[in-house]
């Protein structure tokens, strides 16, 4: 091990070298590992004058690997993934008594949290771990062995089995239609308070598209309300402020005990959907097999 050490060079180098070589820019290695620019530069030629081999090829204003460069970046990033992957088990294996899961503040709070306690009966000695996120874990590098995704399914080195299918429509609280005439068409809605769902979230889901969709020819987005989180427009509907474009699965709840009705029968329009994403190379707990059977079996 001795001889070993003698020969590796620092750890730190490495990194910074797989960053580089996979960005191809000193400038955004810096920024990912939270160095500066002349770091990252300085632990290049030192990797370099260590090796003495030549990694890059020093461009203007751009780099490329040479030859030796291309060689060892993929034996240092398959080395490093195997180190990363084993640090992941290792944490894992300190925590067998739980689950960790992901999901959304919209997903937590309108899906899970409600029917959770179902699987505490069944399995009252697994702790349960809930991180809620809007932005998506890295699933390879963040202890977490389960995560509930909004998307097309689509996501690397994650393996995705679908849940459920979104569809949104018109809802409101039946307070909000007290004193209104029915409404019939579509377009009787631009005269009415609607909530809007702004921020980094799907256009589909704004009220403009949704016009479109159903033969309104308007050139902008209709006034009312708007509010930057999936909690504080379904709170904003429930309260009697407005029309949201909301629905199933999330709203499942709220429409069955009658908090939010349809104000208009319209078509609900099909939206992506939420899946259940593990990591692709990992072999989950005997907790997390249990938890994601549970979960697939409530949903049907």
């Amino acid at each position: 091990m001795r001889k070993l050490r003698s020969k590796i060079p620092p750890p730190n180098w490495l990194v910074t070298f797989e960053a580089a070589a996979r960005c191809l820019s000193f400038t955004k290695a810096s920024e990912e590992l939270n160095v500066t620019r002349v770091a990252v530069s300085q632990q290049i030629k030192s990797l370099e004058a260590y090796l003495e081999v030549q990694l890059f090829h020093r461009l203007h204003r751009s780099l490329r690997l040479t030859r030796a460069g291309e060689q060892y970046f993929r034996a240092i990033s398959d080395a490093l993934q195997s180190i990363l992957s084993a640090t992941y088990e290792v944490q894992r294996s300190s925590r067998r008594d739980g689950v960790t899961v992901t999901a959304s503040t919209g997903f937590a709070t309108y899906w899970l949290l409600p029917r959770i306690g179902e699987f505490r009966k069944l399995h009252p000695d697994i702790d349960i771990q809930l991180l809620v996120a809007d932005s998506y874990l890295d699933l390879s590098t963040q202890e977490v062995d389960v995560a509930i995704r909004y998307g097309d399914g689509v996501w690397p080195n994650v393996e995705a089995t679908f849940l459920l299918q979104e569809t949104i429509f018109p809802v409101c609280s039946k307070s909000y239609l007290k004193g209104r005439p029915p409404f019939t068409e579509p377009r009787q809605l631009l005269g009415e308070r609607l909530l809007h769902l702004e921020g980094r979230y799907d256009p589909q889901t704004r009220w403009l598209p949704w016009f479109h969709e159903h033969g309104v020819d308007i050139d902008s987005q209709p006034h009312g309300l708007r509010l930057n989180t999936y909690t504080n427009l379904v709170q904003a509907a429930l309260d009697g402020q407005g029309i949201a474009l909301i629905g199933p699965p999330l709203m499942k709840n709220h429409l069955e005990s009658g908090a939010l009705v349809r104000p208009i029968d319209v078509a609900p329009t099909l939206r992506r959907a939420f899946y259940l994403a593990r990591p692709k190379d990992s072999q989950p707990t005997p907790q997390t097999t249990l938890f994601c059977d549970w979960l697939e079996t409530v949903v049907q």
